[in-house]
């Protein structure tokens, strides 16, 4: 028996459900676990069994995300476009075709799509999730080669929501991407000092190190940075490999960079 209100319009349901909403929330806690096989499934059944507008938009838009989560881009796409469909203003829908058109490299397609977002979004409470945004419209700028633009949107994000630690290192990562080493190593550093002491953040600050002294000298070639790095500058690269290993780094390319310059 249905215990809540159904609303008829020309082709359907307006109002989902108990037994859909329940569907539905389950299928959310699992996208947000990380358990998008099992989140798929959930939607894919409210989508079988459940005919209410809001059912059919929020279940298109948990099964984007769940197909996100498993790289299934292209059928992340259709799902999300199936839920615009229903709702043209959708935000999770249209974050979600916005992570998938990301996934599929259409970075043009994407920051369209988050622009709509942020448009629609402007007097959104949920500061964390118009941060979010940003950082994702950052992300298609850099793609993009947009440093400018996506320094300041990762800049917005970071005034918006200063305790997400990722936004700081995503803004090292687009200085890194622009050549701006020095600037770049800075942001790692402050990622690292507010609490991501991790390896994810001495990779990429170990990366940017090794990537300055090329640039610096004009050679990629670790035989090449030992015969010009000053004293200081190889006590400089050798550390923050260390640091980088201690914290689980590893790749054969640094192990080659320590082993000719640092032993």
């Amino acid at each position: 028996m249905l215990s809540l209100t159904v609303t008829h319009c020309k082709s359907g349901l307006v109002t989902m459900s108990n037994n859909c909403y329940n569907l539905i929330s389950t299928g959310q806690s699992q996208n947000k676990s990380g358990d998008y096989s099992s989140a798929l499934d959930n939607f894919n059944k409210v989508l079988s069994k459940c005919d209410a507008y809001d059912a059919k938009e929020k279940a298109n838009a948990g099964k984007a995300a769940a197909l996100n989560g498993l790289h299934q881009y292209n059928d992340a796409l259709t799902a999300a476009n199936a839920g615009l469909k229903v709702n043209s203003s959708s935000l999770d829908n249209l974050f979600e075709r916005a992570n998938a058109e990301l996934g599929l490299g259409m970075a043009t397609e994407a920051k369209a799509d988050l622009a709509t977002i942020t448009n629609l979004t402007g007097k959104n409470r949920n500061t964390a999730q118009r941060a979010t945004i940003y950082a994702k419209i950052a992300e298609t700028e850099t793609r993009q080669q947009q440093y400018t633009d996506a320094l300041q949107h990762i800049g917005d994000a970071i005034s918006l929501d200063g305790s997400n630690m990722s936004f700081y290192l995503q803004r090292g990562d687009i200085n890194a991407a622009a050549g701006n080493y020095t600037t770049a190593i800075a942001n790692y550093d402050e990622a690292i000092a507010k609490g991501k002491d991790d390896g994810e953040a001495w990779k990429a600050r170990t990366a940017a190190v090794i990537k300055m002294y090329q640039k610096k000298y004009g050679t990629e070639s670790a035989e090449g940075l030992k015969k010009r790095l000053s004293a200081s500058e190889k006590q400089t690269l050798c550390s923050s490999i260390q640091t980088a290993q201690s914290k689980g780094l590893k790749d054969v390319q640094v192990d080659l960079v320590q082993a000719t310059i640092c032993k």
